[in-house]
């Protein structure tokens, strides 16, 4: 489907039902509402799950404690009301919207306005979540954008761009993770690897390096570690949705599955690996040696090329810059920037989700689907029938 123009919405669906443009299972407003938030709650519940379990699967020995369990269920808990709130409210705003402008639609108050307000809901996380999900929407934004971009005619930005970006981001990241490690609290970041705090040179100190045993034996348990946590999600992903039939989901499983395992390992072995390096060379560890060992560690990108994952490694690590810029005052803390940046992603990415989909993130396409179990597939046939119908 073409990208639907302000111009062309404004002509074709300013006029039309909202039970055409927001809930075409059913013709009434408040009818169409009990079916939404029944399927609302039951999709949420299902996509957080699976990423809670990415979470505990890489979390990994921390999960150990009782305690951590417990907020561990707290969170799922708090993310799965954010996922109800917003897929839930939003039609109802636009729907509300709608009757206040004289049952009229505008290409802003259509789905922009209405789901940008319900970014609000964004505080239903806690604060060491909420950064998360933030960064997670500006990653997506970014990546929409580009596309748009492209399909303007800008140049595209091929697998070797994705690459070097990928391997750059992680080279700053991983510093600036470092220059952190001596800090009570850190930046919430929810990143592959967490490394570790550079080693202080002592008289004591038999081994250079940031690790306690043999540097093969530290390099190769984050290789395999981490290659057990990438195959158990992509295992999760393959045989969740199918787990009525558990043996056909076995049968299904190709080499491809195991690219995201290979990713993760290499990942953090090449990173351990050259800092290592560096440590026994040099004599002394220093955060400096993350810069050549994140760059060389993203070359493990080849294996699971991304778009949105090339960008959410420079903007992690500028969000990581951006706690140095809160603590020196050049940002204000007063006003709540990060809150105020989601509600506009978030509004942005669902509008494109239905008026511009050939260059919405596949991320949004099923987080909305999900979520809603179904519903917001629902409304892009619905909606594109009046698009066809008038043209």
């Amino acid at each position: 489907m073409v990208v639907v123009s302000k111009q062309l919405f404004d002509a074709v669906c300013r006029d039309a039902h909202c039970s055409l443009m927001t809930h075409p299972w059913n013709e009434s407003c408040i009818k169409a509402c009990p079916g939404l938030y029944k399927d609302a709650v039951i999709g949420s519940a299902k996509f957080y799950s699976i990423i809670y379990l990415a979470q505990i699967l890489m979390r990994g020995k921390k999960m150990m404690k009782k305690e951590q369990w417990i907020k561990m269920g707290e969170y799922y808990v708090r993310s799965t009301m954010l996922g109800f709130m917003v897929t839930s409210v939003g039609p109802n705003i636009s729907c509300l919207i709608r009757k206040m402008l004289g049952d009229q639609f505008y290409s802003s108050t259509y789905l922009f306005i209405p789901f940008a307000v319900c970014g609000l809901f964004i505080y239903l996380e806690p604060p060491s979540r909420r950064g998360l999900v933030i960064n997670l929407f500006c990653n997506l934004l970014i990546e929409y954008y580009i596309k748009v971009l492209e399909r303007a005619g800008y140049p595209t930005v091929t697998r070797t761009h994705q690459t070097l970006m990928f391997m750059l981001g992680s080279s700053l990241l991983f510093y600036l993770m470092r220059l952190e490690g001596d800090k009570k609290e850190r930046t919430p970041l929810f990143w592959l690897f967490t490394p570790e705090k550079v080693k202080r040179k002592t008289t004591e100190s038999e081994s250079p390096c940031p690790h306690k045993g043999k540097c093969e034996k530290y390099v190769a348990k984050g290789f395999a570690t981490y290659f057990g946590v990438g195959l158990g999600i992509s295992l999760a992903r393959l045989i969740i949705p199918k787990i009525s039939t558990p043996i056909k989901a076995i049968s299904s499983i190709r080499s491809k599955h195991f690219k995201l395992a290979m990713f993760f390992g290499s990942y953090i072995g090449i990173y351990r690996a050259v800092v290592c390096y560096l440590c026994r060379k040099q004599g002394f560890d220093s955060a400096l040696y993350a810069l050549p060992a994140g760059y060389a560690a993203g070359i493990s990108f080849l294996f699971n090329p991304s778009l949105g994952l090339s960008i959410a490694s420079l903007t992690a690590a500028f969000k990581l810059y951006s706690t140095i810029l809160y603590e020196k005052k050049i940002l204000p803390s007063n006003i709540p920037l990060p809150e105020l940046l989601y509600c506009f992603c978030q509004g942005t990415l669902f509008n494109a989700r239905i008026v511009d989909p050939d260059a919405c993130p596949s991320y949004v396409f099923n987080l909305m689907k999900s979520c809603s179990n179904g519903r917001s597939e629902h409304v892009f046939k619905s909606f594109s029938e009046v698009i066809r119908h008038a043209i």
